[in-house]
């Protein structure tokens, strides 16, 4: 008799039946982190089940006190592919955040060559943004063609770090790398004084461009790099800034830096990164 499948969240007690999902991904972290996710206050993760097996999985984060959502975390198992599985366990997970009155925007990204994913969230009604170029700087010696300058002055007052923050335009569909492989729209509401005492503030000595580097770990630790223009290798100093802040995290595997398409079109040569493959934004603002 066939077993009826149904979507409920994940509890650590599921943990067995999630190792023994086909993915094909290798060192899923998921699985390494997976008490802290189903833990978490900010964090679920929801399964497709019967009593058997789990078909498949999707969740979300919470950012800037639940004002804004990130759907991920999507696996399903490769046997049950073709199935519709994750369309149901996606919708679960969009009817969730689309009830709760505390959350403004919802977001998710997947890569550019994912077209399984990319409909998956388009038909729950994410709509298609920016392409992203995740690139992390672990190779100095190999930079070549980039303005030299000195170290921009480091900011350190809680007030300026936030007028240069609130000096940006607020366009609504804006995006801030707030950490690796979550960006969000660029909205005060992020910028807690938790997170600001936690970033570090440079300031070119012209005052006309800033830099925010942030220790932020993904499985490894990096200096996370969040630079809001597209003329990386044309400031001067902007390189020797942002390998002055990995030279005083010496234990930080590299500087993490997202790249809009027409900043990773400037990069002149990529050998000093290593390099993944692009990623899609999606996002909507929900109606009030």
């Amino acid at each position: 008799m066939k077993q009826d499948i149904y979507v409920k969240p994940l509890s650590y007690d599921h943990l067995s039946l999630l190792k023994d999902m086909e993915t094909g991904i290798q060192d899923d972290y998921i699985i390494r982190v997976f008490e802290r996710l189903v833990s978490s206050e900010s964090d679920r993760l929801f399964g497709l089940f019967d009593d058997q097996r789990i078909y498949s999985i999707a969740g979300y984060s919470l950012f800037g006190d639940g004002k804004f959502a990130m759907i991920g975390r999507l696996r399903t198992d490769r046997r049950f592919f073709n199935r519709g599985y994750s369309t149901i366990v996606l919708d679960h997970v969009m009817n969730q955040l689309q009830t709760s009155p505390k959350i403004s925007w919802i977001g998710a990204n997947t890569h550019v060559d994912n077209d399984s994913a990319r409909r998956g969230l388009e038909k729950i009604g994410l709509h298609q943004h920016h392409v992203l170029h995740y690139l992390i700087l672990n190779r100095p010696e190999l930079l070549t063609d980039h303005t030299e300058g000195k170290v921009w002055n480091e900011i350190t007052n809680l007030s300026t770090k936030k007028e240069l923050l609130l000096s940006q335009p607020q366009v609504q569909d804006r995006m801030f790398p707030y950490e690796a492989y979550y960006p969000l729209p660029l909205d005060k509401e992020l910028f807690t004084e938790d997170y600001l005492n936690q970033t570090t503030f440079y300031q070119n000595h012209e005052g006309s461009r800033f830099v925010m580097v942030k220790n932020d770990t993904k499985k490894y630790t990096y200096s996370h790099v969040k630079y809001m223009w597209d003329d990386h290798y044309e400031q001067p100093g902007f390189f020797e800034t942002i390998l002055d802040h990995w030279n005083k995290n010496p234990d930080n595997a590299g500087c993490w830096i997202d790249f809009s398409d027409d900043g990773f079109n400037k990069i002149p040569e990529l050998a000093p990164f290593l390099v993944q493959p692009p990623w899609l934004m999606y996002g909507k603002w929900k109606k009030k």
